[in-house]
């Protein structure tokens, strides 16, 4: 029983005695305690994750600096953990991650979305794949038939407008160089496509419903050169 006592009493002891000691010297003036500092640039009230800290107390804390290193760009105080993600500007606001993509509603399966159901999901990269049942592009007229979007021919003397251009069975053929299943201005004498939507024919990279890149080029025919990039 002794020896039990011993083996008990003693490690307690030490304890008590290490609290009194101790414990005095952790509740000071939490003002007086040193933390990792970063700089927050932009003043946004979250710190630069790539900056490396100094350390400081809560009263010599430099000016600009936060006690926070969440902020995956320091430069823009739109951007930050609390910022709100902003659809298809290709920036991550909010510092998850991710970006925010608008997409569109494909049920049809044809690569088309219908222009009226947009919505907007978070994706890992803009090169990614669109989400399931979704398009990166809209422009379908009628998204319960894959055989109507905008890349099939119009069909004459069927009532439908086959080819989304807003005209039924009216069927032109344009030229398409470049095989990119957009036509140019120009009319084909026999084959050809039914519609005359490419605004480059010699780059097969280039036309209507594609994503936009940051080269300096109207990638998507949309009349505007980087758009959101």
């Amino acid at each position: 029983m002794k020896k039990i006592i011993l083996n008990i009493g003693i490690p307690l002891t030490l304890l008590i005695t290490a609290i009194f000691i101790i414990g005095p010297a952790c509740t000071g003036d939490q003002n007086d305690y040193s933390y990792n500092w970063w700089p927050d640039t932009d003043q946004d009230g979250f710190g630069d994750s790539f900056a490396n800290p100094i350390t400081a107390t809560n009263n010599d804390a430099p000016a600009n600096y936060v006690r926070d290193n969440s902020d995956c760009d320091d430069s823009n105080a739109d951007v930050h953990p609390d910022a709100t993600e902003v659809p298809d500007n290709t920036i991550d606001e909010d510092c998850n991650g991710k970006i925010a993509i608008t997409f569109y509603t494909d049920k049809d399966g044809d690569g088309f979305g219908n222009p009226n159901s947009p919505t907007v999901f978070e994706i890992d990269n803009y090169t990614d794949d669109a989400p399931s049942g979704s398009s990166w592009y809209a422009g379908d007229c009628d998204d319960d038939n894959a055989a109507i979007n905008p890349l099939v021919d119009e069909i004459a003397g069927n009532g439908i407008d086959d080819n989304c251009d807003g005209e039924i069975d009216i069927v032109e053929r344009y030229i398409d160089a470049d095989g990119d299943g957009y036509g140019s201005q120009n009319f084909a004498a026999a084959q050809g496509v039914t519609n005359n939507l490419d605004c480059d024919d010699t780059d097969s990279e280039i036309h209507p419903y594609n994503k936009e890149i940051l080269d300096g080029i109207d990638n998507n025919c949309d009349g505007v050169i980087d758009e959101g990039l």
